[in-house]
C-alpha cells in the first residue's frame, strides 16, 4: 500500500476508496503511462471490495466514479484491466460496459491444480 500511495499523482495514478461509517469497504487504483503512444488509456489495478460487504453496490459505485474521474479529470479515453477467470468477474464488468478482448489461458495459479485464465477487458469510450 505504501508503494501505491507514494506513486499517486493527479494525472498518472489515482486511488479511489469507498467507506461506510468510517469502514473501508472497497478500493481501486487506476494508472496511466506517460509514454505518448499509450498515454490516452489507463489500467485498473487492485479492484477490491470487502467480502462481507459484496452485493451492496459498492463495486458498482467505485467503477462509476472511476469512469468519471478517468475521463473528466485524467483525460483518459479508455481503460484496461485483467480479471481472474472462474469467479464471475467478466459478468460483473460486462454489466458495466466492459468488453472482453482476450485471455491468457491458465495464467494465474491460485493453488496446485487450480489454474485460472486471466481475462483482458476494455472500457471504451469513457
Amino acid at each position: 500500500m505504501d508503494r501505491i500511495v507514494g506513486s499517486l499523482a493527479p494525472q498518472t495514478s489515482r486511488l479511489l476508496t469507498a467507506t461506510v461509517e468510517g469502514e473501508l469497504v472497497g478500493w481501486l487504483n487506476v494508472r496511466r503511462d506517460t509514454f505518448e503512444l499509450i498515454a490516452h488509456w489507463g489500467t485498473l489495478h487492485h479492484v477490491q471490495t470487502r467480502p462481507a460487504r459484496r452485493g451492496r453496490g459498492f463495486g458498482v459505485a467505485l467503477m462509476s466514479e472511476l469512469r468519471k474521474i478517468a475521463r473528466d479529470e485524467m483525460g483518459l479515453e479508455q481503460l484496461h484491466l485483467a480479471a481472474r477467470g472462474g469467479v464471475g468477474l467478466e459478468e460483473f464488468y460486462g454489466r458495466l460496459g466492459w468488453k472482453e478482448v482476450g485471455r491468457w489461458p491458465a495464467a494465474l495459479r491460485l493453488a496446485p491444480s487450480d489454474d485460472r485464465d486471466e481475462i483482458l477487458m476494455l472500457l471504451a469510450p469513457l
